[in-house]
């Protein structure tokens, strides 16, 4: 983080605990929540840090959801895009969205591995491809069933630029016309398809390349895009070039810069932003 003028960070692992069943996943995400409440509480000003739920035990993820949030007061919720290969938007995940709602939290969502893709094998580490695509199932998914519009109090972010979506968004438009949605699903028009894909945010890991940043920009504004470097899955050496990348692209003004940087991160963890020292105007953006 010092080596890249990193001033904050926000810790999260996922699907640490999708991996278990039952009352071993729910121990094993207690674990890593109470690990990462420790960290903090020993550097609040460098970190914040979001919930690990047992994705596979609902009644679990929604305990552990409370004790996280409630007890051990992290700043939000992480998740894998899908669970089993049951993506979110799954009615079967509602009742885990409705608390999230009415919570009005922060939800990451990151992605994993298809048991899918593993038939489908090149020779190649599947995070290269995989989890584009992984990403770009589970955004359609949210979008298709409504469930990023029933659920929009839950500030989301997706990974990875938003996997291929950005480069797809007109041919799904133009499809879901003509093919519809999927059984049993509202048929929804080119701009509320356009508009359930911009209603998210996302970050930028490995996602700074100038056709990546032109393409995310056609999508969303600056105010909707993070910065994320994904330690340590990202070799340290692609920090700053990543960072350098987003700073000399010309099509950024330095607001947008600074919304990136930290001002947007700073409206969806505010509590982390005013342990930190930022401090926030009347309109809540940050100073």
């Amino acid at each position: 983080m010092d080596a890249n003028d990193i001033a904050v960070t926000i810790l999260s692992v996922p699907g640490a605990a999708n991996y278990a069943e039952d009352k071993e996943a729910v121990g094993i995400s207690r674990r890593i929540n109470e690990a990462l409440a420790e960290i903090v509480a020993k550097h609040p000003k460098r970190f914040g840090a979001i919930a690990t739920l047992p994705g596979k035990t609902m009644d679990g993820s929604l305990t552990e959801m409370a004790y996280a949030l409630d007890t051990l007061k992290l700043d939000g919720v992480s998740t894998l895009t899908s669970v089993e290969d049951i993506y979110l938007g799954d009615p079967r995940f509602d009742p885990w969205f409705e608390e999230m709602n009415r919570r009005k939290v922060t939800l990451f969502m990151h992605p994993t591995v298809a048991r899918a893709s593993l038939a489908v094998d090149l020779k190649i580490d599947i995070s290269m491809l995989e989890f584009m695509f992984e990403t770009t199932r589970m955004l359609t998914n949210m979008v298709f069933t409504g469930a990023k519009r029933r659920f929009s109090d839950i500030r989301m972010i997706s990974t990875h630029a938003g996997g291929t979506i950005p480069y797809l968004v007109t041919r799904i438009q133009t499809l879901d016309l003509t093919f519809g949605p999927g059984p049993n699903r509202t048929p929804l028009t080119a701009e509320e398809v356009r508009d359930g894909f911009a209603s998210f945010y996302y970050d930028l890991t490995a996602g700074t390349s100038r056709a990546q940043l032109g393409a995310i920009t056609e999508l969303v504004p600056a105010s909707q895009l993070l910065m994320g470097l994904d330690s340590p899955y990202m070799p340290e050496w692609s920090f700053g070039p990543a960072i350098r990348g987003l700073e000399q692209w010309d099509g950024f003004t330095q607001d947008d810069l600074e919304r990136i940087a930290h001002r947007n991160a700073c409206l969806l963890y505010p509590i982390v932003a005013a342990r930190a020292g930022y401090v926030m105007d009347p309109v809540g953006s940050a100073l």
